[in-house]
């Protein structure tokens, strides 16, 4: 199958599709404060793509996009009945990496079916060790069933990334503790900048709570040193090796924009295609679902073409887009 991949359209910048991230489903457990304005639940969006659906979606894009890697991501995957369905399938795929973003809530007894599967890496979003912090951060879930979680997929042999919002009233003072809590596991941290999305894009709670690159390093370096390391030319995250072990990284959304090399492209549980987390911007994907695949394939580079003309040519400028509707 890897030898007759269309490698996909490349836009004037030189950028093409090469990392698909897939939400399974807009619902989630939690609500988050930097996510949502309301606290409410993200529920089932009205025509979510079924399992076969979604399957057929990311076979076409895998075959004729020039997809190499694939994250599956919500809302939060684990909570949708697709998932135990959908996961060995796309496992079986033959893409050179595939991952999975979650929260860890619902993650420890889906475990085994991730091993047998043949998954290597997940990344588990975490924001504070803190349980008071946690309640109010998430407003959802319990801290020690997500702590329980990581160690079994560290028994397990999993490689874990543990995603960290810094969000200036609500867990400044995790930064250090929450590093040292991934250096003593053999864990990378991944810090990411807020972003200004959803109720973030134009507010004063944006600029209240924002926690840049600078500021983290400061505190870090406060405590023990480091020094930048390389980074694949596409990856989002800036990496630090530290002095006493360990190596810990920043999303810089804002500090540092990576949107010039910037391969990612989006595929929304209603089968929507999203070329730019700053953008609204979307294409349709459900009425190739319904042709045969080889008119399918054909009608395919025409749309990732469009796909690609919503991408920032240098940084991230905002959007209304809630993040957990298109995977983040």
């Amino acid at each position: 199958m890897t030898d007759s991949r269309s490698p996909g359209p490349v836009d004037r910048f030189g950028r093409r599709f090469r990392n698909l991230r897939v939400s399974l489903t807009a619902a989630c457990n939690y609500a988050c404060t930097y996510c949502v304005p309301d606290g409410k639940r993200l529920l089932r969006a009205d025509r979510e793509l079924d399992a076969d659906q979604m399957l057929r979606a990311i076979e076409l894009l895998v075959e004729g996009g020039g997809i190499e890697r694939l994250r599956l991501t919500g809302g939060e995957p684990l909570v949708t009945p697709k998932f135990a369905y959908l996961f060995p399938r796309i496992m079986s795929l033959g893409l050179e990496d595939v991952s999975l973003t979650t929260n860890g809530q619902l993650l420890g007894p889906k475990v085994p079916l991730l091993v047998s599967s043949g998954l290597k890496r997940i990344n588990i979003s975490l924001d504070t060790l803190n349980p008071t912090a946690f309640r109010k951060l998430a407003r959802g879930g319990d801290l020690r069933t997500v702590l329980a979680a990581i160690d079994r997929c560290l028994e397990a042999g999993l490689k874990v990334k543990l995603n960290m919002v810094p969000v200036r009233t609500g867990n400044r003072d995790q930064i250090v503790p929450m590093l040292r809590y991934a250096q003593q596991r053999g864990i990378e941290l991944r810090y990411i900048e807020l972003m200004r999305m959803g109720h973030l894009s134009h507010s004063a709670a944006f600029d209240r709570d924002f926690l840049g690159m600078e500021e983290i390093l400061e505190l870090i370096g406060d405590e023990t040193s480091f020094e930048r390391t390389d980074a694949p030319f596409d990856s989002t995250a800036r990496r630090f090796a530290l002095a006493d072990g360990g190596v810990f990284g920043i999303i810089p959304n804002e500090s540092e924009p990576f949107c010039s090399a910037c391969t990612r492209l989006r595929l929304s549980s209603e089968g929507m295609l999203y070329g730019c987390l700053s953008s609204s911007a979307h294409q349709a994907f459900r009425p190739l679902l319904e042709l045969p695949k080889d008119e399918a394939l054909a009608r395919l580079p025409a749309l990732l073409e469009d796909t690609l003309k919503a991408k920032q040519p240098v940084a991230f400028t905002g959007g209304a887009m809630v993040m957990k509707f298109i995977g983040g």
